[in-house]
């Protein structure tokens, strides 16, 4: 064994004098847990790491049992030589006590004939055995198989009923609890935003902005959810067919159609989001965040929040929360005087509260996304 292999009774978990039954059972065991084929819906690494257990795991098992079958072996051709020559002794110190009488010879007859009997049982014994571990193992596989083709099945069926409702475009309109088209004498300001969500898919939605006593933004929705398109070429085709929703009837809207119309949807860096970079991000020491990220991310978060009347998040993000005083740091820590003292503070503090509320947040704000393609 190199220096570098783990000694076999250890990573198999039996004992030294294990017999060849109890090696196997633990080995099947060990397949139930680490098998490639249960990892296959499971990340990368987790599917390498099983990979590369099962390779371990089928190295130590070939060779405990091939040691085992030897010690049979060897142990079986012992005891057989041994009886050989015990039956010899046996037989020569009767021929001396009886001149080689008959009862000698006959005794000796039983006692190797009750040896061979024994031998042929033990071997009965482990043949059934090995059938029987036969026999559970292609039961288990039939039922890992058969597990795996429910899973996969299931997995399917979700897919095609994610694909059928995302083709089922709903009629958007502008949502927000304070969203009274009569009252909105200026016009908004509307513009394609890009969202990136915690698992990497992009999407493409507006977003309205009310410039009056009071900033508010709007976003269209439906049924309380927040729509995102798989592609800006589908967002623009669903907004030049004005029958198919609800968000022509505002100020500007006229003169923003007429700008996407002439240059098509475009998004620059100021109007990109991205949760899966927020949540990334906050697995490091709080020193190396980006202001810029969180407070972008944080006023969004803010805005799709009040629009959607999503109180978990406002709670989350409400004046005196971990996620507000981290974002008040941030945005005065670039400054030459004050920036120095908010840089102090987050040196010094404890992220723990700010990143379980993040990732609290990312995932309350995606439960209301509805994918459109």
């Amino acid at each position: 064994m190199s220096p570098n292999e783990q000694d076999p009774y250890v990573l198999l978990g039996v004992s030294r004098d294990a017999s060849l039954a109890q090696i196997r059972q633990r080995y099947l065991i060990l397949v139930q847990v680490w098998h490639p084929d249960k990892h296959q819906s499971s990340p990368e690494n987790v599917r390498e790491e099983a990979t590369r257990q099962m390779q371990q795991i089928n190295r130590a098992y070939k060779l405990l049992t091939d040691v085992r079958e030897r010690e049979t072996r060897e142990r079986q051709a012992e005891e057989q030589q041994r009886a050989k020559r015990q039956t010899d002794e046996r037989e020569r110190a009767g021929r001396q006590r009886t001149g080689g009488g008959q009862r000698a010879h006959d005794w000796a007859a039983q006692q190797r004939e009750a040896r061979e009997q024994e031998a042929r049982e033990r071997a009965a014994d482990e043949r059934r055995a090995r059938e029987h571990a036969a026999r559970e193992a292609r039961a288990q596989a039939a039922r890992e198989r058969e597990v795996r083709e429910r899973a996969e099945a299931e997995r399917l069926a979700r897919i095609r009923e994610r694909e059928a409702r995302e083709h089922q475009h709903p009629r958007a309109r502008w949502t927000h609890p304070r969203y009274e088209p009569a009252h909105l004498p200026e016009p908004l300001t509307i513009e394609p935003i890009t969202i990136s969500l915690s698992d990497g898919a992009e999407g493409h939605t507006l977003s309205a902005r009310s410039e009056g006593q009071e900033s508010v933004v709007f976003f269209p929705g439906a049924d309380g959810e927040l729509l995102l398109f798989r592609a800006k070429e589908t967002l623009h085709r669903y907004l030049t067919e004005t029958s198919s929703h609800e968000l022509a009837g505002v100020p500007g809207w006229d003169e923003f159609m007429n700008s996407i119309l002439k240059a098509g949807i475009s998004v620059d860096d100021d109007r990109s989001y991205d949760f899966g970079l927020i949540l990334y991000s906050i697995r490091r020491p709080v020193t190396d965040w980006v202001p810029r990220l969180f407070i972008t991310n944080r006023d969004l978060m803010v805005d799709i929040a009040e629009a959607f009347g999503i109180a978990e998040a406002l709670d989350l993000l409400r004046a005196g929360s971990a996620i507000d005083t981290l974002d008040d740091l941030m945005r005065v820590a670039d400054r030459p005087l004050a920036g120095w003292g908010a840089r102090r503070r987050l040196d010094a503090m404890n992220s723990g509260p700010a990143t379980a509320a993040w990732r609290r947040v990312v995932r309350t704000v995606e439960k209301r996304i509805r994918w459109l393609r």
